[in-house]
């Protein structure tokens, strides 16, 4: 298999969640492989298509985590990430663990279509010089790291800022560690400096790391759409 899906999970909901997305994955004709980071391993329905990962492994500090969705750490999920990565995939879908496979798209060339090389992509996207002065704040933490990193893009590059729900990632292998690096760096500036925690999810950090690391933001709608369903169960 060309491709993987990266996913996260803490928490009884979530580890739920996450044995639904794989159990979604017996509808179709093929068994991708599946990346999960999570705090309870024990709680994972393993199969041979399932590999997973104790966060502990990667950084502990993520056990200690805010059991509402705002609140929630999401930069997390780069571990995922890497997890799928340090496995050889230079392509994954890396998305929350609240989806399901749809049955009647799901398929190994519609995925493998639905990637763009060196980019970061999804069939739901932003334009960020339409955000970054709204209430959505989004694009506001991209130009705090902007000035960190003493770069400054230009912002048409950004006209397609990827959803985080679900994203199409291709990265090449001499690039796709770097760009975990940055949004790493990304990561520890917006805990040390108290950055504002809206958007809750990791969208500016992405697209940062993206760019610094000479990749393109992109929106795949026009490759598929719904691939992926989201299946949001909303307690939040």
């Amino acid at each position: 298999m060309s491709f993987a899906i990266a996913t996260f999970c803490f928490g009884e909901r979530y580890y739920q969640q996450t044995n639904r997305l794989i159990e979604s994955f017996n509808t179709v004709d093929f068994k991708p492989q599946v990346f999960v980071v999570t705090d309870s391993v024990s709680s994972i329905n393993k199969t041979e298509f399932v590999h997973v990962k104790d966060i502990r492994e990667y950084d502990e500090k993520y056990t200690n985590y805010e059991k509402n969705y705002y609140g929630f750490d999401f930069s997390v999920k780069r571990f995922a990430l890497s997890f799928a990565f340090e496995n050889g995939f230079d392509k994954v879908i890396l998305c929350d663990t609240d989806i399901v496979a749809n049955e009647t798209l799901f398929n190994e060339n519609s995925v493998l279509n639905t990637f763009i090389e060196n980019s970061i992509a999804g069939q739901t996207t932003y334009n960020f010089l339409h955000e970054v002065n709204t209430n959505s704040m989004l694009g506001r933490r991209f130009l705090h790291y902007e000035k960190k990193f003493g770069v400054e893009y230009d912002k048409s590059l950004l006209n397609f800022m990827p959803e985080d729900c679900i994203q199409f990632i291709w990265i090449n292998e001499d690039k796709k560690m770097d760009f975990i690096k940055t949004w790493s760096e990304c990561i520890f500036i917006k805990d040390q400096e108290n950055l504002p925690n809206v958007p809750a999810g990791n969208i500016d950090e992405m697209c940062f790391s993206a760019l610094f690391n000479q990749l393109t933001c992109e929106n795949s709608s026009h490759k598929s759409v719904n691939l992926l369903l989201a299946k949001h169960d909303k307690w939040y």
